[in-house]
């Protein structure tokens, strides 16, 4: 087996959909880079520590644990735990075994003032306080960090949110209660640019470029020119009807067309005696 050391990741061709993405899909990827909230440790502030045996100063090494995301993260709210891949010990002059430390899944009912509506959800005992913390399970969806959420499903309801409180479409039933929960969460609205892009996977989002460009695709200049002389036959056919009710020569009318022909001018093989 091959390694190789010190290759750059590759980036996407220049004549490639990804690289014509917007930057509003752009910012929504660099968001989830971000460094997320530790959860499995307790990050040290202090790079130095005393050793009291050696008499000195070292340097304390502060790395976050490395966490296992599979794909059944996606369909629920872990509330950014992951799976712990290490060693276990279990006697001292024993050798270490392989070990996965999985966080306690439970099934749990959530209800979402926005959407009005109820959802069943497998979330973790992190993801229950942090909806406590946050005083509501609206708040968590919407006020958390992106990069915090490590949930597409999480990212699908917090889009679905966003264009209910951009659309105003918030049913309740009553006025009063909607504008009453339109006022407690504007304060998470994004442009609606933004909200377009967000919470889409890199697949779901060069579908979507695909279509725009697909629609907007200029018309060939053939096709124009095409139409506007089939829009200047038909006129100059009106015309020519118009003045053989007033009497005037068929030959005059043939050569009145040709005269205002702007496509006998542009064919350099048409003859010029009219010149």
């Amino acid at each position: 087996m091959f390694k190789f050391y010190n290759v750059k990741a590759l980036k996407p061709n220049v004549h490639s959909v990804q690289a014509r993405l917007p930057e509003a899909y752009t910012k929504f990827v660099n968001s989830l880079k971000l460094p997320a909230t530790p959860v499995h440790y307790i990050p040290n502030e202090d790079k130095y520590e005393w050793d009291p045996i050696n008499k000195h100063v070292n340097r304390r090494e502060d790395r976050p644990i490395p966490l296992k995301f599979p794909k059944e993260t996606d369909e629920g709210l872990w509330g950014g735990e992951g799976v712990i891949q290490g060693f276990i010990k279990e006697k001292k002059n024993r050798r270490k075994f392989p070990n996965y430390w999985i966080p306690n899944l439970k099934k749990t009912v959530a209800y979402s003032e926005i959407l009005n509506t109820y959802m069943e959800l497998t979330v973790t005992e992190r993801t229950l306080r942090l909806i406590d913390q946050y005083c509501g399970f609206d708040h968590y969806i919407l006020g958390s960090p992106v990069q915090d959420l490590k949930s597409q499903l999480a990212l699908k309801i917090r889009r679905k949110m966003l264009f209910a409180l951009l659309d105003k479409e918030i049913n309740h039933g009553d006025e009063a209660t909607n504008k009453e929960i339109y006022e407690k969460y504007k304060k998470y609205m994004i442009p609606r640019e933004e909200a377009e892009w967000f919470g889409l996977t890199e697949r779901e989002a060069v579908q979507k470029q695909r279509l725009l460009e697909e629609e907007i695709q200029p018309v060939p200049l053939k096709h124009k020119l095409r139409q506007q002389y089939i829009e200047e036959l038909k006129r100059n056919k009106i015309e020519a009807e118009s003045n053989k009710g007033e009497g005037k020569e068929e030959t005059e009318v043939v050569e009145q067309q040709e005269s205002r022909s702007w496509i006998s001018r542009l064919n350099p093989f048409s003859s010029r005696k009219n010149e």
